[in-house]
């Protein structure tokens, strides 16, 4: 079996895998609620009984939101591709790193390296990964003391790489590969659609997406977007 194929399963897999672990515990949980409350009816007053009655709505509202969260998957697309001024790009991505670091105390510094270029992307698109990206860093970075992000662009043969550095908690090395995987998230909140819809949105724009990370030891995003050729 080629290895595309294999590496294709495995992810398969994995979604699989997520979606029994998100469905089958609140089913289970569901069940054993219905059927406490089934044997115990006639005994429950009916404050008791509402309450068992919440336990199984806040459960299906769970549900309800995974349901939402999967369908997200298929409405995220980029619509149009048009040729983008790297600079112009580069220059809003820092207004939004600035903004976000200011509300949360965050050390933010920047380094571009490369000339002017023009981009093939979607303004919608890329606003909404780069939102993402300097989202999660700066989530890494609760409870960090001195927390530091720095931003660099610089050209690689047919791509700009734009990278975002966090000196925060860093992602554990079993949950590294599955990052990309939709559902997956190490957060109680987060229904881990994020960087799934990333990963999407830039292979429709040519583009990559690459995360190193050790735990305890920071996290470097690395996004590379495809040049479509140099301007004056």
């Amino acid at each position: 079996m080629a290895s595309s194929e294999q590496k294709a399963i495995e992810q398969l897999e994995e979604i699989l895998s997520v979606l029994r672990h998100h469905l089958g515990n609140s089913v289970s949980a569901i069940k054993i609620t219905l059927n406490v409350l089934q044997e115990n009816f006639d005994l429950f007053d009916e404050d008791k009984k509402k309450e068992y009655l919440k336990r199984i709505t806040d459960l299906l509202v769970g549900q309800e939101r995974l349901v939402k969260a999967m369908k997200s998957f298929s409405l995220f697309n980029v619509s149009e591709l048009r040729e983008i001024k790297f600079i112009s790009f580069w220059e809003h991505l820092l207004a939004l790193g600035v903004r976000k670091s200011k509300e949360k105390g965050i050390d933010i510094t920047y380094n571009l390296k490369t000339g002017p270029l023009l981009i093939t992307g979607n303004d919608i698109a890329l606003e909404m990964i780069m939102s993402r990206i300097l989202d999660n860093a700066m989530d890494a970075l609760e409870d960090i003391k001195d927390p530091r992000i720095e931003l660099q662009a610089l050209s690689m043969n047919d791509f700009v790489m734009v990278q975002v550095k966090d000196n925060g908690s860093g992602i554990k090395q079993n949950d590294l590969s599955k990052i990309f995987i939709p559902l997956f998230t190490t957060k109680k909140k987060n229904m881990g659609m994020g960087l799934s819809i990333v990963f999407k949105l830039l292979a429709e724009m040519e583009g990559r997406i690459n995360i190193e990370s050790r735990f305890g030891n920071g996290t470097i995003v690395k996004i590379r977007l495809k040049i479509v050729r140099e301007h004056e």
